[in-house]
C-alpha cells in the first residue's frame, strides 16, 4: 500500500499560511499548533537556536491535510527533527483534517517513516516528545511511531453546567470558603480587584511583572529559567500584540491587584472553547501569605465559566493544586524514527533517557515528595 499523501517542507511559515489557516478552521489541533503561535516562535526564538524550521505540509488528494510544525537541530554529529516550541509548547499534536488523521492512522510504521524521511531531507532521526495520544476524540495519527509514555501528563477539567456545577464536582464549597476568607484578609490591606486585562499596554506591563517574579522565584529554587532564554520574552510579547481584539487570543493576561498594586498574574490562551493556562506568578510581599495566586486562579476559572468556555486546562506536569480541580489526565507519548545509522544510535540513547525520566515520574509517591521538598525552599525576602 502506497501513501496517499504528498508532502512539502518549508522554512518560512508564511509560505503555507493560507493552507495552515484553513486547517485551523476545519481540522484538529491545539493552540500550540496555530499559525500565529508557531510563526511568532520561529521569528523570535528559533533564530537564536541551532535549529532550522522544517514545517511539513501534507496534502491528501490535492487538499491541505496536515501541518507538522517541526525544526531540525544538531546535537553533536546528529541532526534530529523535533516539535517547534520547546518547553513552551505544552501539548504537541500537529494540525490535521479529519480525513488525513484517518488515512495516516491506516499506514504502518514503515510507510510513515518513509513519508517523513522524504520530507525531512538531511535529518538523521525524529524525536517528537510530549505528543498527545488523543485530541478532541481523534487518536494521534502518528501513533505508529510512538514508543513509550512521556514522562509527564496534562491536567484539565470540564466547565459544563457553569461555575456552581464545577465547584460541586470538586469539593468547591470548602474551596470557596477558603478563597473568600483569603480575599477578606487581603481587603484589610486595600481594595482587591480581579480583571482580565484588555488594554494592550497594561497587558504588556503584567507580562513584564510575570517575567520579573518568575526570575526571582526560579533563582531562589536554583532552577533554570526557560523564559530568560534568548527571544522568549519577545515571543510572548508578540503573542500579546497579535491577540489584541482577538476572539480567541493566543495570550491574554489576568491580574489580581490589592491596594492598587499588581500582586498576581495569569497568562492563558483560548482555542475552540478551551482555556490553556500557560503560567502564573505572584509577588513575594505582604500579600503573599494570603495566597493571591490561588485567589486569582479561582476567579479566572469563575470568569471562564461566565464566558461560556467548555474546558480549563492547567497544563502539563504534576502540581498538588491541579489535583484539587482536575478530573481529566491527558496521556502523552514519545514518537521516534531513525533515518540513518547515526540516527539509530541517537534514538536508542534518547529512548533510554526518556525511559529513565518516565520511571521516576511514574513513581507517584517519590515524585510528589520531590515536588513537596521543592516547595520548602526559601522564598525571596519580602519587599
Amino acid at each position: 500500500m502506497s501513501s496517499p499523501f504528498e508532502v512539502e517542507t518549508v522554512a518560512d511559515p508564511s509560505v503555507i499560511a493560507k493552507e495552515w489557516r484553513q486547517l485551523e478552521r476545519t481540522g484538529v489541533g491545539t493552540v500550540f499548533q496555530r499559525y500565529d503561535w508557531v510563526e511568532a516562535y520561529v521569528k523570535a526564538v528559533l533564530r537564536h537556536k541551532d535549529a532550522q524550521p522544517a514545517i511539513v505540509l501534507g496534502r491528501l488528494y490535492g487538499q491541505p491535510a496536515f501541518v507538522l510544525p517541526l525544526a531540525i537541530s544538531r546535537y553533536g554529529p546528529v541532526r534530529f527533527a523535533h516539535w517547534i516550541g520547546g518547553k513552551h509548547s505544552g501539548y504537541n499534536f500537529g494540525l490535521w483534517s479529519i480525513e488525513a488523521a484517518a488515512a495516516m492512522a491506516h499506514l504502518d510504521r514503515k510507510q510513515v517513516e518513509g513519508l517523513l524521511r522524504a520530507a525531512l531531507d538531511g535529518a538523521d532521526c525524529l524525536f517528537l516528545g510530549n505528543t498527545l495520544s488523543v485530541q478532541d476524540g481523534i487518536p494521534q495519527p502518528l501513533g505508529s511511531l510512538t514508543d513509550g509514555v512521556s514522562s509527564t501528563k496534562g491536567y484539565s477539567f470540564g466547565l459544563s453546567g457553569g461555575f456552581p456545577a464545577v465547584l460541586a464536582r470538586t469539593n468547591g464549597k470548602g474551596r470557596r470558603r477558603k478563597i473568600d476568607a483569603k480575599q477578606r484578609r487581603m481587603q484589610r490591606i486595600g481594595a482587591t480587584r480581579y480583571a482580565t486585562i484588555r488594554d494592550p499596554d497594561q497587558a504588556l506591563a503584567a507580562l513584564d511583572f510575570f517575567f520579573e517574579q518568575k526570575t526571582e522565584r526560579l533563582a531562589v529554587q536554583h532552577q533554570p529559567n526557560s523564559f530568560a532564554e534568548p527571544g522568549v520574552k519577545d515571543f510572548f510579547r508578540d503573542l500579546l500584540i497579535r491577540s489584541h481584539n482577538s476572539q480567541e487570543p493566543l495570550l491574554e493576561m489576568a491580574e489580581l491587584t490589592v491596594a492598587g498594586s499588581r500582586r498576581a498574574v495569569l497568562g492563558s490562551g483560548l482555542n475552540r472553547g478551551r482555556v490553556n493556562v500557560y503560567f502564573t506568578a505572584f509577588a513575594q510581599d505582604e500579600v503573599a501569605d494570603h495566597s493571591p495566586g490561588l485567589v486569582l486562579s479561582f476567579r479566572h476559572i469563575e470568569e471562564s465559566c461566565l464566558r461560556g468556555m467548555e474546558s480549563y486546562d492547567l497544563g502539563i506536569g504534576y502540581e498538588r493544586y491541579k489535583s484539587s480541580w482536575c478530573d481529566i489526565e491527558h496521556e502523552m507519548r514519545d514518537a521516534y524514527a531513525a533515518f540513518t545509522p547515526a540516527g539509530t544510535a541517537a534514538v536508542a540513547a534518547m529512548r533510554f533517557g526518556q525511559m529513565t525520566k518516565s520511571g521516576l515520574r511514574r513513581n507517584t509517591l517519590l515524585w510528589r515528595y520531590l515536588k513537596s521538598a521543592q516547595s520548602l525552599l526559601p522564598r525571596p525576602v519580602s519587599r
